[in-house]
This record gives structure tokens, C-alpha cells and sequence, in this order.
């Protein structure tokens, strides 16, 4: 039963933005039209690529930000705990990595949170509540100081209880930004703080599947658990700054001079320290394979720790976005700094890495883009990676209206330090494994709202986490073949979203993903009260085929292949309304409405149900002044 407490803030939220319209309808479109925002790129000279606010209301129920149209991953039921993605996509990133993924779409960085540039003060808020005290609050605020100055916050709470035993998280994420353009770009900043802290509740999973599947005790809470003691706590704090200068003087006239250009300096500075801790009081649980110094409180810790200088030159960044330079060359050198501390060792790392890149642009319609990085020094010395994108746009001067995309990326890399080096009370080991080998080949086509990407992974050396949680090193070739297609259909007032993907490897026994993934949306398009009010009613359905999903230790943060339990072959179905009423867009969503009409098998990850049939809401109010 649902109580009105529960949802006094939406409820409040709502009404204010019902009411409480203090501005004119062409003043709030104009206030929009300059509320401005861009992201930063990593080794990226490129002017801003400004975009505006998104107002639509399409996809809105989709708040998960683990799972989603763009993200179909496993994760265990309840917003802000750890996930991982369906889709196979290797990272073709050389250097240091300690190896821990399962937060990356949880926190915050410099380069996942957006950069302003506005004309009056924007403010949004943004809220969901649902069951098992389920709350995600997320406040951005920023203005600009002068006309290129700009300052901006990103708050964000995310809380859940969880349908099960000790299954609670609480996340909390805070970035400050700025960034300054002086008079014609020829002096650019950009600076980021960054904190991140998650702290979960591990229950390792429901300990009988049975219970669940067979429905003999409908009452989640006493379903039992493996863990009802075990935590983790995972902070993280990042300082970014990135400068660019250009030599070059530019005129403020329409004549193009053409004189020599010395090009455009710059150089990034990023600090980022990390704390990892697990702490388990109850050493009789039986989880765990071993324990190695204490049998009756776990304090397992790591630290990380690093510094990172970038310094770049390029011989010019174009003035046009739209038409950058026929022949552009980059040069760099990364510095950085690695310190990682676990409960056993300590250990330092110098690495250098050198790279490069060559863009051409050709005839308004061809790119071509070459680069390539090696990693001098330490653990990872001798990394290196090679990539080559061709685009054709069909359409001259308007990138993206109708594309032709093929690439090929390269890289060969140590294994994460994790799979190396390892110590704690209940996993200790030490490998030296042969370097890993990761060949990606695609092709992209686009036009309109269709898009279809054909890719082929080629690995060999692969190194995972086997059956008993240990690492392990595949030796063999791997061929995983991808094909993604999205499409949006309209007739009318009808639109349906699909987004499909097809995944095949011959040997399924490394990498376990399932070889069909499906989410499509029906929804309707209604304006009423002339167009006061915008609905969008409709229904949202999710489906992979069947597949021995990876399962979750929570002592690693990690998953791990396992042969034991198949999971997948169920259909998700939410119908929901999404609603604009002014500078308020709403959602009321009835999230599995079909949970139980078949069986009870609906698992993401082994051992961990997803919720069963609950009601969620949500409201994000804009301010323009």
C-alpha cells in the first residue's frame, strides 16, 4: 500500500510546477535556447560542441541509471549497487588500471558531467521515489560569472533499502565545474571536483533459490541470505584541471588569413585518490572459499592513489566546427603516478606514455582519423594501442544526418593490477600473466532515426575471473560478433523504440553474454489542452535469451564466470505515462507489471531477484532565471 508521506516531496514538486508559472511561454523558450552545455573529451582540442537542454519527455521513465535504452546490464534489483554490462565491449585503454568497473555508471567524473554556458542562472531538480525507500534526488545549479565564465554544481543522493535482507545502499555524488573562454577562444580552462562515495550492504545473494522460485514464503524479507553482515564502502575524490592556448591571433572579420600558425598548446592536470574497504563480522557464513588471517572480522582495504600531466600541441583547432581543418597533427606525452596499497604491499609506478594523431578532412564529406599510444615504464611498459576511424557523410557540412562509419582498434595490455597482485583475508594471489590482445573491427551505418553497427572482437590472452574466483588466462583466440540495430517507428500519434542486439562466440565457456537483448517501447504522442499538457501513455518490454550470466563477489567488487545456474528467457513489461506540463516533466511507471504471471525466474544476476511489481515517480522542474 502506497502512503502519501512517501511521496509528499513529488507531490509537492508537482503542484508548485502546476502552478506556480511565473514566466511567459516565449520567454521560457528563449531562456532554454540559451541554456547551453558540452562535454569534455579525453586528448580533445575541439572548440565546445554546445548542445541544449534536452526537454523531451521521451525515455523519462527509464531513471535507472545502470539500465536503460542506451545500457542493458546485470544488476541485482535495486538502484545504486553494482552492475555490469550484457554487451561485450572490450577497453581499449593502455596504462594502469586497478580493475574494479562495477560503479563506472554510478559516479561522477569530469568527463560524464556536462560543462555550462548560460545566459541567466539554470537551476534543475530532480526526484524519484518508490518502494523500499527507493530515492534518487539530484540537484544541478550554474551561471555564468561573465559572458565566458561559467560555474556550476551537480548534487545527487541515491538511496535504496532493497526487496531483500541486508541489501541497502547509500550514494552520494558532488561535482563543482567551471570553465573560461577568453575573448575569441585563444585562452580556454576548465576545471572539476569531483567525490564520490558508495556504501552498500552485501547479502551475496538469496542462499535457496527455491524459496523465491517456488514462492514458499512470499514475504522477501525472510528469504534467507548468504551474508547479513558484510559491507562496502568505496570513496573516491578527483581534482581535474585542462588549459589550452592558441597562438594563433584571430581577427574578428569575416576574411579568413591565412598565416602561419604556430598551433595550440595545452596541458591537463587530474588527481584522483580512492578507498576501497569490505568488512564482513561474521566468519562462519561459509561464503567464502578461504580465509587467510582472520576468522571472525574481515577489514579488507585498498588505496589507490595517482597523478596525471598531460601536455599536447596541435597545429590548429578549427574555427567552424563544421568544417575542420583538411590536415590536423597531434602531439602529446602523459606523466603519471600510480601508488596502490592493499593489506599486505604497497607499490609505485612511473609510466610515460607518448602519442599521437593525424585527422584529415577532405572534399566536406570524408574523415579520416589515426592515432596510436606506448606506455613506457613499470607494470605496464610496452602497452600500446592503434586506431583507425573513416567516416562519410552523405550529406556535406551536416555530420550525422546520414553516415557511413568503419573502424579498427587495436590494443595490447597487462592485465588490470587485480588480476596481478592481490591481498586480503578471504583472496591472496600472485600472477604474472602474458600480455592481452584486443582486435576490434566495425562498420556503422546511420540515417534518421535507424542505426546499425556490425562489430567483430578478436582477443587473445584474455584474462578473467574463473568458476572458483580466481584468475585465470585463456590462451586461445576469441571471436565474439556483434550486431546492434536501433529504429524509431512513427505513425501518428503512435511511436515505437527498438533497440536490439545480437551477440555470437563459438566457445561460450570465458565470456558468458547472451546472444539476444531486446527493449522496445510503445508510447503515444497526445497534446491536450492546447498543448498545455503533454502524455505520452505507453508500455516498455525488455527480453535476452538464456545464458550463464556472471555472478557478483562481493568481497572483489568483481564478477566471475560460473556454470551453474542459467538465467534470462523473461520478458519485462512497464506501462507507464509521461507527462510535460510547463517547465515540469513527470512520470508515473508501474515497473514489471507481469511479475509473477508466469513463473518467478526473473534474475539479472545469479541469486539476485529483481523487484517484483512496484509503483515509481518522478519529476524534474526546471528554472531558467
Amino acid at each position: 500500500m502506497i502512503k502519501f508521506k512517501k511521496y509528499i516531496v513529488f507531490i509537492l514538486l508537482f503542484l508548485t510546477a502546476m502552478y506556480g508559472h511565473t514566466q511567459q511561454v516565449d520567454s521560457l523558450i528563449i531562456a532554454r535556447n540559451k541554456t547551453m552545455y558540452f562535454y569534455d573529451k579525453v586528448n580533445s582540442f575541439d572548440l565546445p560542441s554546445f548542445l541544449k537542454i534536452d526537454t523531451t519527455i521521451k525515455g523519462f521513465e527509464q531513471y535507472n541509471p545502470t539500465f536503460n535504452r542506451n545500457y542493458f546490464t546485470e544488476w541485482s534489483g535495486n538502484i545504486g549497487r553494482p552492475d555490469k554490462s550484457m554487451i561485450f565491449e572490450p577497453i581499449h585503454k593502455t596504462g594502469f588500471d586497478f580493475g574494479v568497473h562495477v560503479f563506472d555508471d554510478l559516479i561522477f567524473t569530469n568527463y560524464t558531467q556536462p560543462y555550462f554556458q548560460v545566459k541567466k542562472p539554470y537551476t534543475s531538480i530532480y526526484y524519484i521515489s518508490g518502494p523500499e525507500k527507493e530515492d534518487i534526488l539530484q540537484v544541478i545549479h550554474s551561471q555564468n560569472i561573465t559572458n565566458t565564465w561559467n560555474i556550476g554544481l551537480n548534487f545527487r543522493v541515491m538511496d535504496s533499502w532493497g526487496s531483500y535482507q541486508w541489501q541497502a545502499c547509500d550514494n552520494r555524488q558532488l561535482l563543482l565545474n567551471t570553465n573560461y573562454s577568453s575573448p575569441f577562444a585563444k585562452y580556454r580552462v576548465m576545471a572539476a571536483y569531483y567525490h564520490n562515495s558508495i556504501e552498500i550492504q552485501e547479502n551475496g545473494g538469496i542462499s535457496m533459490d527455491s524459496i523465491f522460485e517456488n514462492q514458499i514464503s512470499k514475504q522477501t524479507l525472510s528469504v534467507p541470505v548468504n551474508l547479513q553482515s558484510a559491507n562496502n564502502q568505496w570513496k573516491e575524490t578527483g581534482i581535474f584541471v585542462k588549459q589550452f592556448y592558441n597562438f594563433k591571433a584571430i581577427k574578428n572579420d569575416s576574411v579568413i588569413h591565412r598565416t602561419f600558425n604556430p598551433g595550440t598548446i595545452s596541458h591537463s592536470f587530474q588527481y584522483i585518490t580512492q578507498k576501497q574497504i569490505y568488512t564482513d563480522q561474521d566468519g562462519k557464513s561459509g561464503y567464502y572459499n578461504n580465509i587467510y588471517f582472520d576468522s571472525t572480522n574481515t577489514h579488507d582495504s585498498i588505496y589507490f592513489r595517482s597523478f596525471e600531466n598531460n601536455f599536447a600541441w596541435t597545429n590548429g583547432v578549427s574555427e567552424n566546427p563544421l568544417l575542420p581543418q583538411a590536415l590536423n597533427l597531434v602531439f602529446g606525452i602523459r606523466q603519471k603516478y600510480i601508488e596502490v596499497e592493499d593489506t599486505l604491499s604497497k607499490k609505485s609506478f612511473n609510466q610515460i606514455t607518448p602519442y599521437a594523431a593525424l585527422s584529415v578532412f577532405a572534399f566536406g564529406k570524408f574523415h579520416l582519423n589515426l592515432n596510436g599510444e606506448y606506455v613506457i615504464g613499470d607494470y605496464n611498459g610496452g602497452d600500446f594501442s592503434l586506431k583507425g576511424i573513416a567516416k562519410f557523410d552523405f550529406v556535406m557540412h551536416n555530420p550525422g544526418k546520414k553516415t557511413l562509419i568503419a573502424g579498427v582498434y587495436y590494443t595490447q595490455k597487462q592485465a588490470d593490477w587485480i588480476f596481478s597482485k592481490y591481498n586480503s583475508n578471504y583472496f591472496k594471489w600472485n600472477y604474472d600473466f602474458d600480455k592481452q590482445n584486443f582486435l576490434t573491427s566495425f562498420l556503422e551505418y546511420q540515417t534518421g532515426s535507424f542505426k546499425m553497427v556490425v562489430t567483430l572482437h578478436q582477443i587473445n590472452n584474455y584474462v578473467y575471473l574463473n568458476n572458483n574466483v580466481l584468475p585465470d588466462w585463456h590462451d586461445k583466440m576469441i571471436h565474439i560478433l556483434s550486431v546492434k540495430l536501433k529504429k524509431d517507428i512513427t505513425w501518428g500519434i503512435l511511436q515505437i523504440d527498438n533497440n536490439f542486439v545480437y551477440q555470437y562466440t563459438p566457445d561460450k565457456s570465458i565470456i558468458k553474454i547472451p546472444e539476444i537483448s531486446a527493449m522496445q517501447s510503445w508510447y503515444f504522442n497526445l497534446h491536450l489542452f492546447k498543448k498545455y499538457l503533454y502524455l505520452q501513455p505507453g508500455f516498455s518490454f525488455f527480453y535476452n535469451t538464456s545464458y550463464y550470466a556472471d555472478n557478483y563477489m562481493p568481497a572483489l567488487r568483481m564478477f566471475y564466470t560460473q556454470d551453474n545456474k542459467v538465467i534470462g528467457n523473461y520478458l519485462y513489461t512497464d506501462i507507464f505515462v509521461n507527462m510535460q506540463i510547463k517547465r515540469a516533466n513527470v512520470f508515473v511507471k508501474y515497473q514489471h507489471l507481469n511479475s509473477g504471471w508466469k513463473d518467478y525466474s526473473f534474475y539479472l544476476i545469479p541469486h539476485y531477484p529483481q523487484q517484483s511489481g512496484a509503483l515509481k515517480i518522478g519529476i524534474i522542474w526546471r528554472f531558467y532565471d
